[in-house]
């Protein structure tokens, strides 16, 4: 117990370093939530694009989702800060939220689209022939049921996000993993900083979770019954 508070002390009181944490904590959630509304915005129109367009332009949706999965996230992130937006005047910050929109657009483009085509085709059918027009027919025949195949993986891939945040502070943004390390570095004491980031992404990723399966659950008939 001693040994504990001792590394309280050095790690989070001592020169209020606890803020250090808090700021990276608050940098962390900031490009988490904001890469994930400018993605899942992105992601779906890249779908619709994909699915209903011309040819020309669903290939080229196509070559941007393949583009993406091929590049390593650390890579996109280090080609926009040092090369493609080295002279636009955006913050460390801001670059970061669009590499990640850029990054998982691609992938939730592709688990949306996954989950509409897997909604049976009678469906839209049947739709039409009760006199529903095609986007009341998505809206409310097609989508709650592609919502059920849509929101598991699309969660999973939330929770990747969040987690893959720990590598902006390569482009000088401090995060929660960036201010862990600097912790580290000024106390020299590896063990807690890096278990109480562990513990903080934990944190978020459960919050996250509960989040998604609240939102399961409502539009889910049968969730809701157990």
């Amino acid at each position: 117990m001693q040994g504990l508070s001792e590394s309280i002390y050095s790690n989070l009181l001592y020169e209020d370093r606890w803020l250090m944490m808090a700021d990276g904590l608050l940098n962390t959630v900031k490009v988490s939530l904001w890469a994930i509304l400018f993605a899942t915005l992105l992601g779906g129109i890249l779908c619709a694009i994909r699915m209903n367009s011309r040819n020309w332009a669903r290939g080229c949706v196509r070559l941007y989702v393949d583009l993406m999965r091929a590049i390593p996230l650390l890579v996109l992130l280090l080609l926009l800060f040092y090369v493609i937006l080295a002279d636009v005047a955006l913050s460390p910050l801001w670059i970061a939220i669009v590499c990640f929109t850029l990054y998982f657009s691609a992938y939730f483009c592709e688990i949306f689209r996954s989950g509409i085509e897997g909604v049976n085709r009678g469906q839209w059918e049947a739709g039409l022939a009760l006199g529903l027009n095609p986007w009341r027919t998505f809206m409310k025949v097609i989508m709650p049921q592609a919502l059920k195949k849509i929101i598991p993986v699309y969660k999973g891939q939330m929770i990747t996000l969040v987690k893959s945040t720990s590598i902006i502070g390569y482009v000088a943004v401090v995060d929660l993993t960036k201010a862990g390390d600097l912790i580290r570095s000024r106390t020299f004491d590896a063990f807690f900083p890096l278990l109480l980031v562990a513990a903080v992404y934990l944190l978020l990723t459960l919050v996250l979770g509960a989040l998604l399966d609240l939102l399961e659950r409502r539009i889910t008939p049968k969730s809701r019954q157990i």
